[in-house]
């Protein structure tokens, strides 16, 4: 007889292989990786300094180099083509000044998010499913220049205060921009340095892209439209990578235009080209001479209290900077739009109380309790898909919790 006491879950595949997600790259061709290797110890190698000054340089310092490059081909390999002559070329200007063997998944249209957490150990996640590739740098040392190049390319200091940090680039490419989340060797247990990229369409989803992917119907749009115009607040809930700031970039455009609104956010992935009365604000420190600020989500929501805002989005709630949207912007009569992490719709409220409490003792029932001010859906998504949507109802006082109605609820299957 057994000695565990516990109900058996329900029977669900084992997943422990993963599948691989597959680029087609020069870096993969045997014949131009022979030359590139030979290109790369003559110009990259042996010139490190050199390298260092011309990413930081001018266009004339990119220039020179490339031209430095293109006179090794013709010197060594008399006879190559053209052809053959511009993929190298495109290989050496991505290894020196782009993002390298990482680029062909940059421009994988289904690709959101590239790890490396090793040299030969790159992941991603395309169509909010995780896969391994089959891209890979050198070697380790391949991988480390490569990583230091990119810091310098946007000026990342290397000292500990940099050795967990973030930064956007958007001048990568005119169809996406990239946030990098940068952790230093020193801060990982394997040594080595990880980085994650998020790829951020500078274009909108459309609605029937939308559709095509699964994650909402006619119905859920025209509900959507419905709650935004009528003033209803929204918590979007879900892990990372799982649509909900894309569902959130969608539903700013449907904001009326006669309400003002501030987005406060870590990084630039929250944006309208069409709202005429948004301000976009995010965190950062600024640093002069030895003295340094650093202006916070909080800091922003405090002084949005008073520009006379009638929308206060928050692109990731993470902490304190949640009581703001109980104590101030919901009792202004505001309204509030923003994404947080939980595992379902009704624990995104919990969570967002949570975090409250990181700088207030206001009990967790009084938290929740505030909620019920304004009219509030609660959306979960999970692998590019809305997964549960909830409205909250009102306050139960007899055993102290909030009501839900449910609008939405996705069965597996």
């Amino acid at each position: 007889m057994s000695e565990l006491n516990y109900v058996k879950s329900e029977p669900k595949e084992h997943i422990l292989k993963s599948e691989i997600y597959e680029v087609q790259s020069y870096f993969n061709d045997p014949d131009l990786m022979d030359i590139y290797k030979r290109l790369k110890a003559n110009v990259i190698d042996i010139n490190g300094s050199s390298i260092v000054k011309t990413v930081q340089g001018t266009e004339q310092d990119f220039l020179e180099m490339m031209n430095k490059a293109k006179r090794f081909l013709v010197q060594n390999y008399y006879g190559l083509k053209d052809d053959e002559q511009r993929k190298i070329l495109e290989m050496f200007q991505s290894a020196v000044f782009g993002y390298y063997v990482l680029t062909p998944l940059l421009d994988a249209v289904d690709v959101s998010d590239i790890k490396v957490l090793a040299w030969n150990r790159v992941v991603c996640k395309a169509s909010g499913n995780r896969y391994e590739t089959n891209v890979s740098f050198l070697s380790e040392q391949d991988y480390n220049d490569w990583y230091e190049r990119l810091q310098k390319i946007h000026r990342i200091k290397n000292n500990i205060h940099n050795a967990a940090t973030y930064c956007t680039d958007r001048k990568c490419d005119d169809s996406y921009y990239l946030r990098i989340d940068w952790q230093n060797r020193r801060l990982v247990s394997t040594d080595d340095n990880n980085i994650h990229i998020r790829k951020i369409p500078t274009k909108k989803y459309s609605w029937d892209y939308l559709k095509e992917a699964g994650m909402v119907n006619d119905e859920m749009i025209e509900y959507f439209k419905d709650r935004i115009n009528n003033k209803y607040g929204f918590l979007i809930s879900g892990a990372g990578g799982s649509g909900k700031t894309s569902l959130l970039n969608k539903l700013l455009d449907w904001i009326p235009f006669n309400e003002s609104v501030l987005i406060s956010q870590e990084s630039d992935e929250l944006y309208s080209t069409v709202h005429p009365q948004m301000q976009f604000e995010h965190t950062m420190t600024l640093e002069q001479g030895q003295e340094s600020a650093t202006y916070s989500l909080e800091d922003e929501l405090r002084l949005g209290l008073l520009q006379d805002i009638d929308n206060f989005v928050i692109g990731e709630i993470k902490g304190a900077e949640a009581l703001y949207v109980f104590t101030t912007a919901l009792n202004t009569g505001a309204r509030f739009l923003g994404t947080i992490h939980s595992n379902d719709a009704a624990s995104s409220v919990t969570r967002l109380a949570q975090c409250a409490r990181y700088k207030s003792d206001y009990p967790m029932e009084t938290l929740e309790e505030m909620l019920t001010v304004v009219p509030f859906v609660l959306v979960h998504m999970s692998h590019f898909g809305i997964r549960e949507i909830l409205e909250i109802e009102g306050y139960d006082y007899e055993y102290q919790r909030l009501k839900f109605r449910k609008v939405y609820k996705k069965h597996n299957g």
